[in-house]
């Protein structure tokens, strides 16, 4: 369970690392070497992690009135800003990152690590279902923990 969670953990990492290679590649930002590119990726991993689960519902709490106009429509709006919040503060924290265009890296990034890490088979909405499921007092039949 702790390794199978640990792999999913590295692969998340390796398609952001991949987001970032390709945003680099694309010239909407800069990276000094390799070692900056590893670097950029476990900080926006651990901060996806950490700090994402946050700003999203601070997000979804200021921007009601939008999702109510957009009929939750304009939830990937406030995806796309929390994805975006992160990597200005990975860029502010990491000093060989240079962000060229904030908007144009943050799609290239979230988009590359989204289709990677579904076509690897990484469920990045499980603790979302499992909540829901919990609520509706049903099972997810897979994990017993989720950490």
């Amino acid at each position: 369970m702790v390794l199978r969670r640990l792999w999913h953990m590295l692969l998340e990492w390796a398609c952001l690392a991949l987001g970032v290679f390709l945003a680099g590649r694309f010239g909407f930002l800069r990276y000094e070497d390799v070692s900056t590119l590893a670097v950029v990726a476990i900080l926006l991993g651990i901060l996806n992690s950490v700090l994402r689960p946050f700003l999203v519902a601070v997000f979804l709490i200021v921007s009601l009135p939008i999702l109510i106009l957009t009929l939750g429509l304009g939830a990937y709006l406030v995806l796309f800003l929390a994805n975006g919040a992160i990597l200005g503060l990975t860029a502010s924290l990491v000093k060989d990152l240079h962000l060229n265009n904030w908007a144009l890296s943050t799609l290239t990034i979230s988009i590359c690590s989204w289709f990677l890490a579904s076509a690897l088979g990484i469920d990045q909405l499980k603790p979302f279902r499992r909540a829901q499921a919990a609520k509706k007092g049903e099972s997810i039949k897979d994990d017993a923990i989720d950490v």
